[in-house]
């Protein structure tokens, strides 16, 4: 199914780390909102694993996570594998729905009997609105008014990574977001209606707007020795109108803002798509511009950092509030 990969899903390798891959461990609601984001606006070319790409002399996103957790390396010569996405009912248009869509289940193994393994817990709902086509599953090709309406059912759906040493990382993007805040003063107020695309008058060829409703993400990290742990709770949801996706070329560059509540360390902060481009074949991250957040309120209340992406697929640099440049990979499109 891969007509499905496009403007709509993109599902790329989570790391077993915090919130992106940093030197000094930064957890950065940057990332948080562009992992929801690029998680509904991937345009990979093929599959819907942005991570997946031939192994090659470079590293791959893949092997750079790993590296963070596995001391003896990860070679470049490693055997991949993906298997089980795809698209039930066989599309038909806004007659089918409700269609359920299924990630692909991805592996890697390098010669020493090492291997690693990226698996979600079940399926996600598709639902195509009354002006979609019953031509084109995926989005970028739709027609003018389409809306397409993604959720997860009750619990919302988990990834879970495990690495080659055996610690798991799993995150749960759960659409079901009304209640699950903790600022009651966020405004639109989170909903349960999933994460929605809307084509331009011209179809989706020519631009797009996208609605996060409100998506509550937790992560938990299992170490191979120790117990399990929670270190990611967000509520992510955007402003009335939502994001604005132009299309230049082979390009969507998205422009907006994201509200991040931090459940856990109750603050709430903005952020704001400034440029974001994703055009790079096979990356389901940005490879231009950046994204600004704002804190509203705890220890960092009137400050911004910002996350600036570069044209290597997953590498960025986030600036702190404090003004610290650190570089990070980026592991998530939820």
């Amino acid at each position: 199914m891969r007509e499905i990969s496009g403007l709509l899903f993109g599902l790329a390798i989570t790391g077993i780390t915090g919130c992106g891959v940093a030197t000094d461990g930064s957890n950065s609601d940057s990332e948080v909102a562009t992992s929801v984001v690029s998680g509904a606006l991937n345009n990979a070319s093929a599959g819907a694993l942005g991570w997946n790409d031939a192994p090659r002399l470079r590293k791959s996103i893949f092997d750079r996570v790993l590296e963070q957790l596995h001391p003896e390396g990860t070679a470049f010569a490693a055997s991949w594998m993906c298997s089980g996405e795809g698209l039930s009912p066989v599309f038909s248009g806004p007659a089918g729905d409700p269609y359920a869509f299924t990630p692909a289940a991805c592996s890697v193994s390098w010669g020493a009997g090492k291997s690693a393994s990226s698996k979600w817990s079940g399926t996600f709902t598709l639902s195509y609105g009354v002006s979609c086509d019953s031509k084109h599953a995926a989005l970028a090709l739709q027609a003018g008014g389409c809306a397409v309406t993604r959720t997860t059912a009750l619990g919302g759906n988990t990834r879970t990574i495990t690495g080659p040493e055996g610690n798991a990382y799993a995150i749960t993007h759960d659409t079901d977001g009304a209640g699950s805040g903790w600022d009651s003063s966020v405004s639109p107020v989170p909903t349960n209606d999933g994460v929605v695309a809307t084509c331009a008058a011209g179809g989706c060829i020519t631009g797009a707007t996208l609605a996060i409703s409100g998506s509550h993400l937790t992560g938990v990290l299992t170490p191979m020795h120790g117990a399990a742990r929670t270190i990611w709770d967000h509520t992510v949801s955007t402003a009335p109108g939502g994001l604005t996706v132009a299309v230049s070329g082979t390009n969507r560059v998205v422009t907006g803002t994201v509200t991040v509540q931090h459940n856990l360390a109750k603050y709430t902060a903005t952020a704001s798509f400034n440029g974001v481009t994703y055009g790079a074949s096979a990356c389901c991250f940005p490879t231009a511009g950046s994204v600004s957040t704002t804190f509203h309120n705890g220890a960092d209340m009137g400050k911004t950092e910002s996350l600036a992406f570069s044209a290597t697929c997953g590498e960025a640099t986030l600036t702190t509030a404090n003004g610290h440049a650190v570089p990070i990979t980026l592991q998530h499109c939820l």
